[in-house]
């Protein structure tokens, strides 16, 4: 039968981990599942000691010359995708083993107006993950949720996990965008998220789906180009939604930056804001 679903692996220097991420797929209960493996230019041996799953001919390897970071590598994998969904696995994360076929068959469910199926993930701490306290829990469960609107989800503040997407709909957007200052490199998932709630809709299933793993190498850890990097995506996108609002920021006590709230540049009545443009 023939693939329903690929399985899009942005890789660069991911060592070990890389095993578990595609040892993962292999053994999930739905089937009908390909892979394409996008490796960035890697400088370690990651490619070489896991011949036995990438020669499989269920894998697609592709290797970049140089090294072009993760949005551009996932839009060259895009372009050889030829199902109907697409899930994105990082390189150092994993899915659980009935991960493809709650989500497949939720998909089959929704009509073309929903872009994107996500749930829950699983957080995994390892001892030397970048920003762990001391009171950090080793493994611990994020929940998402649904969304009303564009704006409930600006305000949010937040992702979804896993991103299993809808093909036609990246391909109607142009797939991940490329346009900010560090080219796609970093916050790629929230960049092309906002650029399918323009247009779609999301849909959350509350059951744990994706393992996510913090360590020392997550580019999580470059505090301060994700600081930059949120506060140019929240501006680029209320331009693209009509320019009609200022954002208020904040940061919390780990650093991130984060949108407080949302004031109308041409308010009714004067001094008055507004938590949510649509409320």
């Amino acid at each position: 039968m023939a693939a329903e679903v690929t399985v899009l692996i942005p890789s660069y220097n991911p060592g070990d981990y890389l095993q578990d991420a595609l040892r993962s797929v292999f053994r999930q209960s739905y089937r009908n599942w390909h892979i394409i493996l996008v490796d960035d230019a890697s400088t370690d041996d990651s490619v070489a000691m896991f011949q036995d799953y990438l020669s499989h001919p269920k894998v697609t390897l592709i290797r970049n010359k140089y090294n072009l970071g993760q949005s551009r590598s996932m839009n060259i994998g895009l372009k050889q995708v030829d199902t109907p969904y697409v899930i994105q696995l990082d390189a150092d994360d994993w899915l659980l083993p009935r991960t493809l076929e709650i989500l497949v068959r939720e998909a089959r469910k929704k009509p073309e107006e929903v872009a994107v199926i996500s749930g829950n993930i699983r957080v995994v701490v390892e001892e030397k993950a970048v920003g762990r306290k001391e009171d950090t829990p080793s493994v611990f469960i994020r929940k998402g949720r649904n969304f009303k609107d564009r704006w409930d989800f600006l305000l949010s503040n937040s992702s979804v996990w896993p991103r299993f997407y809808r093909t036609k709909a990246l391909r109607s957007v142009g797939g991940w965008p490329t346009d900010d200052p560090f080219e796609g490199r970093y916050m790629e998932d929230k960049r092309i998220l906002m650029r399918l709630i323009e247009k779609y809709r999301f849909h959350w299933i509350d059951q744990v789906l994706y393992v996510h793993r913090r360590h020392q190498y997550n580019q999580t850890g470059k505090m301060q180009s994700y600081r930059y990097i949120t506060k140019w995506n929240i501006i680029d996108v209320l331009k693209r939604w009509g320019d009609l609002y200022n954002p208020v920021f904040s940061v919390d006590e780990d650093g991130w930056v984060y949108l407080v709230k949302l004031i109308p540049k041409n308010p009714i009545v004067e001094g008055s804001s507004l938590h949510s443009p649509e409320a």
